[in-house]
């Protein structure tokens, strides 16, 4: 069903689960009536939860939604994959795959060098386009060898950025997995998420989940038992709805509130 706007559906549900990147913004700006639709939202007393498939914990997601100028009133919490795996996580010496600067917030984590020092391999981020995975596959056969695990807390396979879509860390994840590694996945369409999200919110029943990813957040979604919301941004733009599998419950062309025309 294409949806005008969530006015269409909102007196149906009593909280939301709602993606960021392809959704709310690009990584850099909002999109167009995002701040619309999360204040109607708020004012008929609708949580939002944003759960997103970030390495990075929940506390810099947070910051950076303000910084893109969405209200801290407008969402009740986030729940990133990061954030997941930071409260799970029981070892201390970690291999980090990410971006190169970026902190993550693994506080009382130690970052090495050796594979024979690693316990665990953190997937956190990707460095494209400065690495290739060519790149990533010499880098991380040594651990592939020792036997070690690696958690991939992003599963998303390509990402958005300002040079078009880039493989993500999910695409890494899966490198390892083909080197003969053992891999635990962190994050949509995997339950963990789902449930950590779903704990701020338990007094609800009736869950909307919204993204942009047939693969991640409709698969996950509704593996939740949750309802879902394909927007044809991000990761979507472009499709054609018919050939979208699995199919949402909903479908809507941008984040908004009501129809353009309205």
């Amino acid at each position: 069903m294409l949806l005008n706007g969530l006015a269409d559906i909102a007196g149906y549900y009593d909280a939301m689960l709602i993606d960021q990147y392809g959704v709310l913004h690009d990584g850099h700006h909002l999109y167009p009536n995002v701040l619309d639709a999360l204040e109607h939202l708020s004012r008929v007393n609708i949580p939002v939860v944003i759960i997103t498939n970030s390495g990075k914990r929940s506390e810099y997601n947070i910051e950076r939604l303000l910084r893109l100028g969405i209200p801290r009133s407008y969402f009740l919490d986030c729940m990133s994959s990061g954030e997941v795996c930071y409260r799970t996580l029981s070892v201390r010496n970690v291999k980090m795959i990410g971006r190169s600067g970026e902190n993550y917030g693994f506080t009382d984590v130690v970052d090495v060098q050796s594979a024979d020092e690693a316990e665990v391999v953190l997937i956190l981020g990707s460095d494209t386009p400065r690495l290739a995975l060519d790149d990533y596959k010499i880098m991380l056969a040594p651990y592939v060898q020792r036997g070690l695990m690696a958690i991939c807390c992003n599963p998303d396979l390509k990402m958005i950025t300002k040079d078009g879509l880039q493989f993500a860390p999910g695409a890494i994840a899966q490198l390892y997995a083909e080197l003969g590694g053992q891999v635990r996945w962190i994050g949509k369409p995997y339950p963990e998420i789902y449930h950590a999200a779903y704990s701020l919110i338990k007094s609800s029943t009736r869950v909307l989940c919204i993204g942009d990813s047939p693969d991640h957040d409709i698969a996950g979604g509704q593996a939740a038992g949750f309802d879902t919301l394909l927007v044809m941004t991000g990761i979507s733009a472009g499709l054609e709805m018919a050939g979208i599998r699995p199919v949402p419950k909903f479908f809507m062309e941008s984040f908004r509130w009501t129809s353009l025309k309205s």
